[in-house]
């Protein structure tokens, strides 16, 4: 078996998936979130574990995407500040996240998290219920379905992310998240939600943008500094945005 192969197949396969099966939940977290923007509220994004990070990171002054895109990139939950500390499993922790970045009634949140039953997932959906702020979730029930409910590593209510938000954009991710198997292993390698979340990100992002126009909006969207007009344009965006955004 050709495991490079055999890990591009099943990438696409699974992209393939999520545009056939998930293009409307993708719209509606689109709709939802160009109704916020359209009223002045922010857009936050906010992976809510280790690598869930990855996601946030891609909609921080990034080409292409929103300058209202508010990524919640909290260090006690950044690989690079210690991939082990396991503060996303510590109760109460998401709401000084919460307070910290300014979410408040008005804004809307799209929260990554593939399990979808840390404390930090957990808290954050509920202080997101409590205060009225509209959930996106980019996450598998069927694979949080497969943990236990008193399991040590969830959340003490027991209740997954797909159980409190709004719209559920699933991203399929299997049990282990790696995908390719290895001969003589009793293991598989290589984890595909990564670039899928990546690709659900980048498309509601791309829906958002969309719909705006059609309002006749012309959305504010960062672009690539390596233009020649790029850090000009960027400046006025990062002028306009620069107090509302943690990590501009």
């Amino acid at each position: 078996m050709d495991s490079t192969l055999y890990f591009y197949k099943e990438v696409v396969a699974t992209l393939e998936r999520v545009t056939k099966e998930q293009s409307e939940n993708i719209e509606k977290a689109a709709t939802i979130i160009a109704d916020t923007i359209t009223q002045g509220g922010m857009f936050h994004v906010f992976g809510s574990g280790g690598h869930s990070n990855i996601a946030a990171i891609e909609m921080c002054h990034r080409a292409g995407n929103l300058c209202c895109a508010n990524a919640i990139l909290d260090p006690g939950l950044s690989c690079e500040h210690g991939a082990t500390r396991w503060n996303e499993r510590v109760v109460g922790y998401a709401n000084e996240v919460m307070r910290y970045y300014r979410v408040k009634t008005g804004d809307v949140m799209l929260q990554i998290n593939a399990y979808g039953i840390n404390a930090v997932t957990i808290d954050t959906a509920n202080y997101c219920r409590a205060n009225h702020i509209p959930l996106i979730a980019i996450t598998c029930p069927e694979l949080s379905d497969t943990v236990d409910r008193k399991q040590h590593n969830r959340h003490p209510s027991g209740v997954s992310l797909y159980e409190l938000a709004d719209v559920v954009i699933n991203d399929y991710t299997p049990v282990g998240e790696a995908i390719v198997p290895i001969k003589n292993c009793s293991y598989k390698a290589s984890p595909a939600s990564t670039i899928v979340n990546l690709f659900i990100v980048d498309a509601i992002n791309a829906k958002v943008c969309e719909i705006l126009s059609e309002r006749g909006i012309t959305p504010d969207v960062w672009v690539s500094g390596n233009g020649a007009e790029g850090d000009r344009m960027n400046q006025a965006n990062m002028d306009k945005w620069f107090r509302r955004l943690r990590h501009i």
